[in-house]
């Protein structure tokens, strides 16, 4: 499962939960282009604190969206529980893959912060 929220101005935060089947991949990549469709640039965190793996399945259909916004992409962080080893090795070959130094795997929100550049992740109503 997943949810995707504007945090601020051109930055999204991204929670992701459990595994990432085929068919939430999909529907993923939909909603996260409706989204960012509007932007020339953009940052994302990506809370994947409560996610277990990502579903072989879904690899190539996440990793081409990557590199179809590595020119949009300002920063991104993929935060990552440092006790989920699988999980990480799996992003690591990702953001290997994507081609793009703006990615960066960090293990706390604060560092994910950081790295995009904002103070606070404020969730807004619609």
């Amino acid at each position: 499962m997943f949810r995707i929220e504007i945090i601020g101005e051109n930055c999204l935060y991204v929670k992701t939960l459990g595994t990432f089947p085929k068919s939430v991949a999909k529907r993923f990549v939909k909603e996260f282009e409706e989204k960012t469709k509007n932007y020339e640039k953009f940052c994302a965190i990506i809370d994947n604190l409560d996610a277990i793996l990502l579903d072989v399945r879904s690899f190539n259909i996440i990793l081409e969206l990557l590199k179809k916004n590595n020119e949009k992409l300002g920063k991104s962080a993929y935060v990552i529980s440092a006790h989920n080893l699988p999980l990480d090795k799996e992003i690591e070959i990702l953001l290997e893959k994507a081609e793009s130094p703006n990615r960066k795997i960090v293990h706390s929100l604060d560092e994910a912060k950081e790295w995009v550049g904002i103070e606070d992740i404020v969730i807004g109503k619609d």
